[in-house]
């Protein structure tokens, strides 16, 4: 222990990789077919925290915003990269769509709670914006990926109706209205569940991990609270700029649904 705080060292993380192989163990016996998935899911994790580690050890000596900003970015950029690859039809030019919509919610999102709502000079050093950051980029990626998926999907199933409403004169906006409210609403259910049960069923993360470290439960509540704050208005954001944005996708500057796409 060190401060009232275990120290987990690798072979603690051997131990616990135990309960991976349980899971896939139970995927091959049970026929679900996912274990493939779950080997490189967890390998890829091993990996990236462990890099992660030591990036996040050197970057937190670097007090530079703009530095901070440019990591920020690139990890906007990965998340759309894989946002486009959850979209089983992904329209031209996703990933410039994908990046500014995350970028600009997640973004938006950190900034406020670290410049309106903290107001401390510290809380613009990566130690603080680089874990923020990841929180918001990570739910906005979820969020998006959904409603990419989803809004294809109500394209596709709603086209006759939306070919009947672009012929008696309705935007592509006012046509895929419907479709686009049914997406928004698909991917922000995670979010809404989440914050129904905060703190009677689920504990979140940085709150166990502040709790785990010795913090006061209600400072770490406080900054939950925050973190969950900047997740719903991040996303919000995102959903609101990537499904505007795919609209003009899918649609002609004619308002003509582009067939083709779905």
């Amino acid at each position: 222990m060190d401060n009232g705080m275990i120290i987990v060292d690798w072979l603690s993380v051997a131990t616990g990789l135990g309960l991976a192989f349980v899971a896939i163990g139970l995927s091959y016996f049970q026929g679900f077919r996912m274990e493939r998935d779950l080997i490189i899911g967890v390998v890829r994790a091993v990996l990236q925290l462990t890099i992660l580690g030591y990036v996040l050890a050197y970057v937190f000596l670097i007090k530079s915003v703009w530095y901070t900003a440019l990591i920020l970015l690139l990890m906007a950029f990965a998340a759309a990269v894989t946002a486009k690859g959850r979209i089983k039809r992904p329209y031209p030019g996703a990933i410039p769509v994908l990046w500014i919509s995350i970028a600009g919610g997640s973004f938006f999102a950190v900034t406020y709670i670290t410049i309106l709502t903290m107001a401390d000079p510290q809380a613009l050093t990566p130690r603080y914006l680089i874990p923020l950051g990841g929180m918001a980029i990570g739910n906005v990626l979820n969020g998006i990926s959904l409603a990419g998926e989803r809004f294809c999907s109500e394209l596709e199933s709603q086209r006759d109706r939306i070919e009947v409403l672009l012929s008696l004169g309705a935007d592509s906006h006012r046509a895929a209205a419907e479709s686009v409210r049914a997406a928004f609403t698909a991917a922000m259910i995670p979010t809404l569940n989440m914050l129904m049960v905060v703190g009677l069923i689920q504990i979140p993360g940085i709150m166990v991990g502040q709790v785990l470290t010795g913090t006061d439960p209600l400072i770490a509540a406080r900054y939950q609270l925050l973190v969950l704050f900047m997740i719903v208005g991040g996303k919000t954001l995102s959903l609101t700029i990537g499904l505007r944005l795919a609209v003009r996708k899918y649609f002609t500057p004619e308002h003509q649904l582009r067939k083709e796409l779905l």
